[in-house]
């Protein structure tokens, strides 16, 4: 039986200098894991507009069930203007979009209670609406349900409130290195490392390091792989760590031991990297 995995969270266009793509974290990993062939579910809000109709379209042409997909009549769908420095990606995220309102729902609530694994993040809860919603669906899944927080900094979207909120309601935490050292400026920490796995209560630190590769820390284990390499010629960096997170969590809710399961995540996202966009055809690589 498939695993159920659950991504809450912003669904939007990557508006690129020469073309739009899908995006938004949770669409990427709920993307990821049903390539994988996980029963994957995307809870998100989309525009009664043209782009939501498109972005609808995409998803169900790349095998994503839109059935929990909320539509809006009065928030436009969401966008995000990409740009580049030194192949590097930054984003300006437009506000008062579809899912910044999401509701709280018999239908969501279903589907979550019997979850396997559950993403969510701190930038969709940056509306009270949708930080509402979050948070009452994470109080109500089962308590064998991996909880995996995406850390998402993006200024000026986030808060102290809403990352001590979800770092105290997470199983595993995924972040780079600028989001690890934020958490200790916010929290006031020097070792972030000890806090959240002794004081916290986190079973598992996920730190992605880029052309660095990775690190896989829990209370007794400590992995660190580098990155496998990649052609990247052809490719570009958004919506890897996405892709990485859904592979680590494939990987776990299978079984996998985590040093595997973490090794498998690297490889995974070498080869999404040599792709262009956070939603790329990926029927090769799992085959």
């Amino acid at each position: 039986m498939a695993n159920k995995i659950i991504g809450i969270g912003e669904l939007l266009w990557d508006i690129f200098p020469d073309e739009r793509r899908p995006g938004g974290a949770p669409a990427n990993v709920v993307y990821h894991a049903g390539a994988m062939g996980n029963d994957a579910r995307l809870l998100s809000r989309i525009g009664n507009d043209e782009p939501g109709a498109d972005i609808t379209a995409f998803l169900r042409k790349r095998g994503i069930n839109t059935t929990w997909l909320q539509k809006d009549k009065r928030h436009p769908t969401g966008s995000v203007e990409v740009t580049f420095t030194n192949s590097e990606p930054s984003y300006t995220i437009n506000r008062n979009v579809a899912w910044d309102a999401m509701e709280l729902t018999s239908s969501w609530k279903k589907t979550c209670a019997g979850a396997d694994a559950f993403c969510f993040g701190t930038l969709a809860q940056r509306s009270e609406k949708s930080r509402g919603t979050i948070r009452a669906l994470v109080d109500s899944l089962p308590e064998t349900a991996l909880r995996i927080l995406d850390i998402n900094f993006r200024s000026p979207w986030y808060n102290r409130e809403v990352v001590d909120w979800s770092i105290h309601h997470c199983d595993l935490i995924k972040l780079n290195r600028d989001e690890f050292n934020e958490i200790g400026q916010l929290s006031g920490r020097k070792d972030v490392t000890s806090w959240l796995l002794e004081d916290v209560g986190i079973k598992w630190i996920c730190l992605t390091k880029g052309a660095d590769g990775s690190e896989l820390i829990g209370k007794d284990c400590h992995f660190i792989q580098p990155v496998h390499e990649a052609d990247i010629s052809t490719g570009d960096s958004v919506g890897v760590g996405d892709a990485f997170t859904a592979r680590l969590c494939h990987h776990l809710l299978m079984g996998t031991a985590p040093e595997d399961a973490h090794i498998e995540a690297g490889r995974y996202a070498s080869e999404i990297v040599a792709r262009q966009g956070a939603m790329p055809d990926v029927s090769s690589i799992l085959k």
